[in-house]
C-alpha cells in the first residue's frame, strides 16, 4: 500500500475541514433565512412591537430596523407612518414563541460554524508553521484568501514565512 506524502495528507485534511466548514455555513444561512422572513412577517403584520421582536432574536433593535427597511416594512413613526398599531397579547405571544424557536435554530447553526472553524484554523496554522504547505496552497484548499490565512497564522503566533 502506497503512502501519501505529507503535503497530500495535509491538502486532503484541509479539503475535508473546508467541506465541513462550508456545510456549516450553508446550514447557518438556511437557519437565517426563515428567521429573517419571520421577523419581516411579524413586523408587517404588527404582531409585536419591534423592540420585543428584537429581544427574541439574536439582533438588536437597530438591526431589526435595517431588516424591516430592506424588506419595505412601513415605519411606525414619521411622515410615512400609518395609524399606531394595537397589539394583541395572544398574537404577540405566538409571534415571539416562533421567533424564539427560529432564534434557537439559528444560534445552534452558528455554534456549528464555530465548531467547524476551529479545527480548520488549527490545521491551517499547523501546516503553515511546519511548512508542510505554502500559503498559496493553503489558500487553494481553504475558504480563506491569502491575507486572511496570514491573519489566522499571525493571531496564533506562528512565525511568518518569507520568500
Amino acid at each position: 500500500m502506497a503512502t501519501r506524502d505529507p503535503a497530500q495528507k495535509a491538502t486532503a485534511d484541509l479539503d475535508r475541514l473546508t467541506s465541513a466548514f462550508t456545510q456549516a455555513k450553508e446550514e447557518l444561512e438556511s437557519a437565517r433565512a426563515p428567521l429573517h422572513e419571520a421577523i419581516v412577517r411579524h413586523l408587517k403584520a404588527r404582531s409585536a412591537p419591534p423592540g420585543k421582536i428584537a429581544e427574541h432574536t439574536p439582533y438588536d433593535r437597530n438591526h431589526v430596523g435595517r431588516i424591516a427597511k430592506a424588506a419595505g416594512v412601513p415605519p411606525l413613526r414619521g411622515p410615512d407612518a400609518g395609524p399606531a398599531p394595537v397589539y394583541d397579547d395572544k398574537t404577540e405571544a405566538k409571534a415571539l414563541a416562533e421567533l424564539d424557536r427560529l432564534t434557537a435554530e439559528y444560534e445552534q447553526a452558528d455554534e456549528g460554524v464555530e465548531e467547524a472553524r476551529k479545527p480548520l484554523q488549527v490545521a491551517i496554522v499547523k501546516y503553515y508553521a511546519d511548512r508542510t504547505l505554502t500559503p498559496g496552497v493553503i489558500t487553494q484548499h481553504s475558504p480563506y484568501d491569502r491575507n486572511h490565512v496570514g491573519r489566522i497564522v499571525k493571531a496564533a503566533g506562528a512565525p511568518s514565512i518569507r520568500g
